[in-house]
């Protein structure tokens, strides 16, 4: 079972957003490492993966393996508008030993209780015996995957987890008790990760770890270790961050302050905009203003780890 902080990892493109940046890429996995956390999640919606070519998903999925080597979990996003796309991004994942595959449900064309059955059988047999977890995100699919749909699902024996994005705790707890050791259940909203770890998750994926890992590292361990003060006073000093970076398009906004830092993200893909210098200059502002970089700090010390900002 896969636990602890994972990055929904951001994809460095290049400043025009059409082509992926691999060494920035590498760079930006052993930052992440070197702060604390126990996996990525790559290829996700923040790493636009969706609206990266099958490709591409390849070659960043290879990037990130080789240079995780081993230290790390590995989750690759392989969902796609349909069913032969996903099976062969889960395929290659299989065949470079990722921890999992992930797959959000087929969306803009809704589908069946047996539509979506025979979906996840046909990545299953893809994946080849690679455990294959679920990616509930109702509020950007349109589609809800609850308790009794779950409790289909987990027919498929690959099926070993989720990532839950949803603020349903209670129906996700029950998701928890439908296989108890057996399923992966990982809550995939930042702001309130310490009440999905509360209500049982056993580890978090989100998008906002990008510039915050050793903050959200932090959260997970005094949580895990009963400090819950400690944890709760992390997640209100998160928001206060995830809060300003709500005010711009999210991961233009993440790849500005990790751009800044010395990981040159560059801008994301269209039809994602670029944020405007006024933009970025106010972001960098507000987050300075927010205590991000000292927030961070101060959970590097707690995690005894290094801080890697690239001036």
């Amino acid at each position: 079972m896969i636990h602890g902080i994972i990055p929904a990892l951001l994809t460095p493109l290049n400043e025009a957003g059409t082509a992926v940046n691999y060494v920035a890429l590498r760079q930006l996995v052993e930052f992440h490492i070197q702060r604390g956390v126990t996996g990525f999640f790559v290829c996700g919606g923040s790493g636009e993966g969706l609206l990266l070519t099958s490709e591409e998903r390849q070659a960043v999925l290879e990037t990130v393996v080789a240079a995780v080597a081993g230290r790390v979990s590995v989750i690759a996003h392989v969902g796609a508008l349909n069913t032969a796309t996903a099976q062969h991004l889960a395929a290659h994942a299989a065949s470079l030993k990722v921890d999992a595959v992930a797959a959000v449900p087929p969306f803009y064309f809704r589908v069946d209780d047996a539509a979506l059955y025979d979906h996840y059988q046909l990545i299953a047999d893809a994946a080849a015996g690679t455990p294959v977890y679920l990616y509930n995100i109702p509020a950007a699919t349109g589609v809800e995957i609850t308790a009794a749909t779950m409790a289909k699902l987990i027919n498929i024996p690959a099926v070993r987890g989720i990532k839950y994005t949803s603020a349903n705790f209670y129906d996700m707890h029950n998701i928890i008790e439908l296989a108890p050791g057996r399923l992966t259940v990982l809550s995939g909203s930042d702001e309130i990760c310490i009440a999905g770890l509360a209500m049982g998750a056993h580890g978090a994926i989100g998008s906002t770890y990008n510039v915050m890992p050793a903050t959200f590292a932090a959260l997970y361990q005094a949580f895990r270790a009963g400090d819950i003060a400690e944890a709760q006073e992390l997640q209100f000093r998160a928001n206060r961050v995830i809060k300003v970076l709500l005010s711009v398009p999210l991961i233009a906004g993440l790849k500005v302050i990790l751009s800044s830092w010395g990981y040159d993200c560059g801008g994301p893909r269209r039809p994602q905009r670029p944020i405007t210098a006024a933009e970025r200059a106010g972001l960098l502002d507000a987050v300075a203003a927010a205590g991000l970089e000292q927030l961070e700090a101060d959970a590097c010390e707690r995690l005894a780890v290094q801080v890697a900002v690239r001036r």
